[in-house]
């Protein structure tokens, strides 16, 4: 019959306090030891210093927590204006803390920078639009001008256009008006000259024929072009020209085109 143990010997008491097993088998009226197991009950592992994943995308630093013993978790995205989308904003414990291995590593993940409206600065003077769009946290990037109706320098086209959703610091392009008289170049009498491209194959001959091209107009003749060519070759100009002026083309000094523009 089993009877009740009482523990008298403070070595064995410290013992199963500090979390040994003890087997014992009472046989007659003595205490016999069989077996003792002990197991570190409330023990710790060694502890590890958690990796600075700050700055790392998602994937590495999960790899990075994993190969020191620790469980990377993402906790939460947030917007962050200098970490880009997809890293690592910060981490619960922080970095270089000691930790037990195995610990669980809570990541915050960047969304990248929070989005905003551009605003619309179409129809605004140059100056304005440059203003509101630094205002709004946007840099100006390319500015081009064209022919327009519009007043000199207001803003025709934007790119992207207003209300779209971008981060902050990103470019808009302009597109300004550069006014009526914009690309069209004029003669000395305030005629406007066009730009103009003539094509021309040298005719069957001799082997080698001089080519020579002239316009005429209201000031006379300019040679465009005179060159030895071949029967065959392809000659492409391009010129500027008032309407009503006339194209001469010769070949060995025989005219062979004649064309009013």
């Amino acid at each position: 019959m089993l009877r009740k143990l009482s523990v008298r010997n403070p070595v064995l008491w410290a013992w199963l306090r500090g979390g040994a097993s003890v087997l014992v088998v009472l046989a007659a009226g003595s205490l016999a030891f069989v077996g003792v197991s002990f197991v570190g009950l409330g023990s710790s592992s060694e502890p590890v210093a958690v990796p600075n994943v700050i700055g790392e995308p998602e994937g590495r630093a999960l790899v990075m927590l994993a190969e020191a013993g620790l469980a990377g978790h993402v906790a939460a995205h947030n917007h962050h204006e200098q970490v880009p989308h997809g890293h690592v904003i910060g981490s619960e414990p922080p970095p270089l803390m000691q930790v037990r291995t195995g610990r669980r590593v809570e990541l915050i993940i960047s969304g990248g920078p929070r989005k905003i409206s551009v605003p619309k600065v179409v129809e605004l003077t140059v100056d304005d639009a440059k203003l509101l769009l630094a205002t709004a946290g946007f840099e100006l990037g390319r500015v081009t001008r064209r022919h327009s109706d519009q007043p000199l320098d207001h803003v025709l086209s934007q790119s992207p256009a207003g209300g779209e959703k971008l981060a902050r610091g990103e470019a808009i392009d302009l597109v300004l008006s550069g006014g009526a008289d914009f690309g069209q170049l004029r003669d000395r009498d305030g005629h406007s000259l066009l730009l103009r491209r003539v094509r021309i194959v040298v005719p069957a001959g001799p082997t080698v024929q001089r080519v020579r091209i002239t316009l005429n107009h209201r000031y006379g003749a300019r040679d465009l072009y005179d060159r030895i060519h071949r029967p065959g070759d392809e000659i492409l100009i391009d010129f500027t020209a008032a309407t009503g002026d006339r194209l001469h083309v010769y070949v060995d000094d025989r005219l062979a085109e004649r064309k009013r523009l």
